[in-house]
């Protein structure tokens, strides 16, 4: 056993290495030769010029391209190919000739090839032209000018990045940030460091060691990689136990976004807390929301006294054990502990046989432990009891301690030039993933064993793998899975994946701890990142590249192939009708994600969908002959004079006005005609007349169409709804374009009151007068739910909901739950409105009585609402059940919600949306009579507390719970949208979940993902909208009547 003062000597004796072997129970010192441990043949950088390259540049130049590799990733061709004007235009915007590598006018393959592959020769794109600009503004301008003319880009730091984020796959352009590359500014007191995103790692560092502080970060590749690389990865590194991740340490940032705004965030101060924190957005992004241009990074103060110790250990138990007491007995002196395994250190040892081995016998497993402190004799106290602990437990069995800076980059080097040394025979396999500690090392050993049982792993050139290793940061539960290989082989690739991230995923880890997804991991993303996480994630990446193109490289993108590969998890070769890879394999290939749909049923295909027709261009102008209509009112359900001599009567049996499709007779002929009903200006529909006579017909034409907006202001006393019903109609023979449509146009005009000195025209009208057709569809699918949505947005009464409003129209008709349910929400919009009458008056007794009164009311009203769900729930038919949930993918692959809801058809979808609506409003009135009631009163002091009866004693904390039902609403919403004919009636529901996300946003600050994604779902409102537009200009009208 190794005595206290031995060691102690050992430590502090120059020019010596501490040389500790616990199986021969003694201390040992060996004394520096020239080519032993402690020459400096390696030092601590293992490159500090370029990416280290793993082949020689004949074999580079033959590699073969990334889409070759792999066939499936087809060029998308929304994005327009670089042409020599392009490049004439970057040449005058960056003036200098060294800024433009031009490969589009003369053959430039040579200069480009480095920004064409990464540094592993695993991918490799078909670039043609590399910018460098030199400053923010330029970066501006090639983002403006690429935007505008859909050209993709690709930036790119040093180009040292490990899953191919940073080199593009087609003919991307990349710009490169290597101009970039000044240290503007550094604070000597604070540590605050202002430099350009080029700037190498390795050169900043050498800058902050003159000033006596140090970078946060070190990484084996800091001599060729750039900080704006580093933090736009998240990179972690070696000492990111010591110093936490860049999250932590990045103060600030300047970005510019794929259009070319400049996001000015480069603050020097670690507290600011105005609002939100966007530069964590772009830490991690890999790019995809923008171009980090300029860093402020918090730099800590360089330790002076710095030791390593190398240790070899026999088991990973005893890896953990020691990692355990190191923590323990070092704290707050330790600032790194790496793990690397026999099979690691045994190719780093065939690749540089002329530096000698720190131990002399083979372990295992091996650790390099750094310590970092102020105070050097109370670092040694610390490491030399640590030292003795663990020989003594027989934890470890064999190292070295190093004696100077010169052995410090020696014992390091054997480190960080595991990396290097795997790819020295052809290339890696590299799997960067975290795990829970204690599983940390056995993918290793289950890679490893999956690749020998399939016959890959051999010492001769016949074999693809040369071997598996493993090597990381226990601090972080990091580990990097290498498989080293002669050659990239697709067998290699079939064994490894998906096997390792499920492998990962099982034990609930993470597929990407440091390196990123870039375009290895991005299609296996949903294996450490949920539906919901990752569909905010690309709603945050619309957020910042809008457009169509998205010229910004993508990460997470939207997946393209079949269900069945998206399910699996593979690679899709995405070809139609079927997928050939589900063929092969013997599988049923469920076809390709749903496309936005429009209903356009006909008599013989009811019920059906069909994708919808392309976008309209808007309004068209109207031709000399076109007449427009008169403005003129009629009185409710009255025809109007230029309508059609044909009447329209419906057929029996009569069925619900929600039904989309209805039967009806003209002169004798029968046909189903489809709902609709579209809330656009009146005044600026067109009317095209082709006839003359009582069978006058016209097509319709409208002005760009956007969504109607919900009322939230103050109510005034001219509120109207304006409409018209128009039926589409053929000669017999003539060629149907789309089916028959009856079609509603309506406009509203204020917002309702509803007093007596100004009554509404259909409360004037009476409900005996909505009854009929068409009378009683326009009340019951425009005017009822128009009026009921805004009642209930503003809280105020409604006459819908007197007895006979509620029951003398559906005297001939069905009625069917919804407009049960609507019937509820006339209810609930008086007791919003009496709930904040109450919450105005003084804190007094009667007011008191007024709010248990009135609580009574809601229980009552919460009773029918829970008999009408119980209702909604228990219908039977051909789908027994209501919704269910799963993977909705949206035309634009935006799911922000996990589960999001199919309903089993477009009704039942409104029907829950209008529900979940309504108990948001609900359960909050309930919430603010409770804190009402509790409210001491100020004129009683015998009663300053309630006494509350047994039924009004509730379980608040059901009340305060409004956000889940704001999230189904999400969930529900682009289903519903997709089948409805309706759209304008999914703006109630939307809008009162936004406005639930915004409350609680100022508050807790964690609702933006929602918000964002309600407000991404307008833009797709107002595209279901433009197509309902595009389908009525496609048909002929006649006139039925105005309301």
């Amino acid at each position: 056993m190794a005595s206290r003062s031995n060691v102690v000597r050992a430590l502090r004796a120059p020019g010596r290495c501490l040389r500790l072997d616990a199986r021969a129970g003694r201390t040992l010192t060996t004394t520096t030769t020239s080519n032993g441990l402690l020459s400096a043949a390696y030092g601590r950088c293992a490159a500090t010029a370029s990416a280290p390259r793993f082949f020689s540049a004949a074999t580079a130049r033959h590699a073969k391209s990334t889409a070759e590799m792999y066939p499936s990733l087809k060029r998308d061709p929304k994005y327009a190919e670089v042409t020599k004007e392009h490049v004439a235009y970057f040449k005058e915007l960056l003036g200098s000739s060294s800024a433009v590598i031009d490969g589009v006018n003369a053959d430039a393959a040579g200069d480009i090839e480095p920004f064409n592959e990464d540094w592993l020769h695993k991918y490799k794109g078909q670039c043609r032209l590399v910018l460098k600009p030199g400053s923010t503004e330029d970066v501006s301008n090639i983002l403006k000018y690429c935007n505008q003319h859909k050209l993709a880009v690709v930036p790119q730091g040093g180009n040292t990045g490990l899953v191919g984020g940073s080199v593009p796959v087609f003919d991307e352009i990349v710009i490169s940030m290597a101009r970039m590359n000044t240290i503007h500014s550094f604070d000597e007191v604070s540590g605050s460091l202002v430099a350009d995103a080029g700037c190498i790692l390795e050169v900043v560092d050498q800058f902050l060691a003159s000033k006596g502080y140090i970078f946060p970060l070190d990484l084996g590749a800091k001599g060729s990689c750039h900080i704006g690389g580093n933090v736009a990865t998240n990179a972690g590194g070696l000492r990111l136990l010591r110093y936490g991740s860049l999250h932590g340490s990045v103060l600030g940032l300047e970005a510019v976004l794929p259009d070319g705004t400049i996001l000015n965030d480069l603050g020097t101060l670690r507290k600011n807390n105005t609002g939100f924190d966007l530069k964590q957005l772009h830490i991690g992004a890999e790019g995809t929301i923008g171009i980090i241009t300029k860093v402020s990074i918090q730099c800590p103060q360089r330790s002076p006294a710095v030791n390593v110790a190398y240790f070899g250990l026999e088991s990973f138990e005893k890896v953990q054990e020691a990692f355990k007491e190191a923590k323990k007995q070092l704290s707050e002196i330790l600032s790194a502990f790496e793990l690397m395994d026999l099979k690691s250190q045994q190719l780093v040892s065939k690749v540089r046989p002329d530096v000698q081995k720190p131990l002399e016998d083979d372990h295992p497993f091996y650790c390099l432990i750094e310590t970092s402190g102020s105070n050097a004799e109370h670092d040694y106290a610390k490491l030399e009891k640590f030292l003795e602990d663990v020989m003594t437990k027989e934890i470890i069995s064999d190292g070295v301690v190093a004696q100077d800076e010169t052995q410090v980059k020696t014992l390091w080097s054997w480190r960080e030039g595991v990396p290097e040394c795997i790819g020295h025979w052809g290339g890696t396999y590299k799997y960067d993933v975290s795990i829970p500690i204690q599983d940390m090392y056995q993918i290793v050993d289950d890679v490893h064993a999956r690749l020998v049982e399939a016959g890959l792993v051999g010492d001769t050139d016949e074999y693809p793998v040369i071997g598996t290793s493993g090597y990381g940061h226990m601090g972080d539960a990091n580990i990097h899975l290498n498989v080293a290989v002669r050659r990239y082989d697709s067998a290699v690739e079939k064994v490894l994946e998906p096997y390792v991230y499920e492998w990962v995923a099982g034990r609930k880890g993470s597929i990407s701890a440091e390196h990123g997804l870039g375009l290895a991991k991005k299609n296996y993303i949903g294996y450490s990142r949920d539906e919901t996480t990752i569909g905010l994630m690309k709603q945050i990446k619309h957020l910042y590249d809008p457009s169509q193109a998205g010229i910004m490289v993508g990460v997470p993108g939207k997946y393209k192939g079949c269900e069945t590969c998206r399910r699996r998890r593979v690679k899709c070769t995405n070809e139609r009708p079927k997928c050939s890879k589900c063929i092969t394999s013997g599988r049923d290939c469920e076809g390709y994600e749903r496309e936005m749909m429009f209903i356009t049923g006909t008599p013989e295909n009811k019920g059906r969908v069909s994708s919808h027709p392309k976008k309209g261009s808007g309004s068209s102008p109207a031709s000399s002959t076109s007449k427009r209509r008169s403005k003129s009112r009629t009185p409710i359900g009255k025809e109007s004079s230029r309508s059609s001599s044909a009447s329209f009567v419906p057929t029996h049996p009569l069925t619900s006005a929600w039904d989309d499709f209805i039967g009806l007779s003209s002169n004798g002929t029968e046909s189903q005609v489809l709902f609709t009903a579209l809330q656009t200006p009146l005044k600026s529909v067109i009317r095209e007349e082709e006839d003359s006579g009582d069978d006058a017909r016209f097509k319709v034409s409208f002005t760009p169409t956007t969504p109607p907006e919900i009322p939230s202001l103050p109510g005034c006393d001219d509120f109207s709804v304006q409409a018209q019903c128009l039926v589409s109609t053929h000669y017999p023979g003539e060629e149907v374009n789309g089916g028959n449509f009856c079609a509603f146009l309506f406009e509203t005009q204020g917002f309702p009151t509803f007093n007596n000195t100004n009554p509404d025209p259909v409360q004037s009208a009476g409900p005996e007068n909505f009854k009929a057709f068409p009378n009683h569809h326009y009340f019951v699918r425009v005017y009822r739910p128009l009026v009921l949505s805004s009642a209930l947005l503003r809280r105020q009464p409604t006459f819908l909901s007197e007895p006979q409003w509620q029951r003398v129209p559906w005297e001939l008709y069905p009625k069917p739950l919804f407009d049960q349910l609507l019937d509820l929400i006339a209810l609930l919009s008086g007791t919003l409105h009496h709930t904040d009458q109450i919450m105005t008056m003084q804190p007094t007794l009667p007011r008191r009585h007024q709010a248990q009164d009135l609580l009574h009311t809601c229980l009552l009203l919460e009773a029918r609402f829970d008999e009408w769900l119980g209702l909604a729930h228990n219908q039977t038919g051909q789908q027994p059940v209501s919704y269910w949930a799963g993977e909705l993918l949206t035309s634009n692959g935006e799911v922000a919600f996990s589960h999001s809801y199919s309903f089993k058809d477009s009704l039942t979808g409104l029907m829950f949306l209008y529900y979940w609506m309504s108990q948001i409003r609900f359960r909050r009135c309930v919430d603010c009579l409770h804190r009402v009631i509790y409210e001491p009163v100020v004129d009683s002091h015998a009663d300053i507390w309630p006494d509350l009866p047994p039924n009004l004693q509730i379980d608040l904390t059901r009340y305060q719970q409004t956000r889940d039902l704001a999230a189904s609403i999400c969930r529900g919403l682009e289903s519903t949208l997709e089948s409805t004919v309706q759209p304008n009636l999914l703006l109630a529901p939307m809008t009162i979940a936004l406005e639930l996300y915004r409350d609680i946003n100022l508050s807790t600050q964690d609702c933006l993902p929602e918000i964002l994604w309600l407000e991404a779902f307008e833009s797709r409102l107002v595209e279901k909208v433009e197509n309902v537009a595009t389908v009525l200009q496609q048909n002929r009208w006649v006139e039925v009547t105005r309301f």
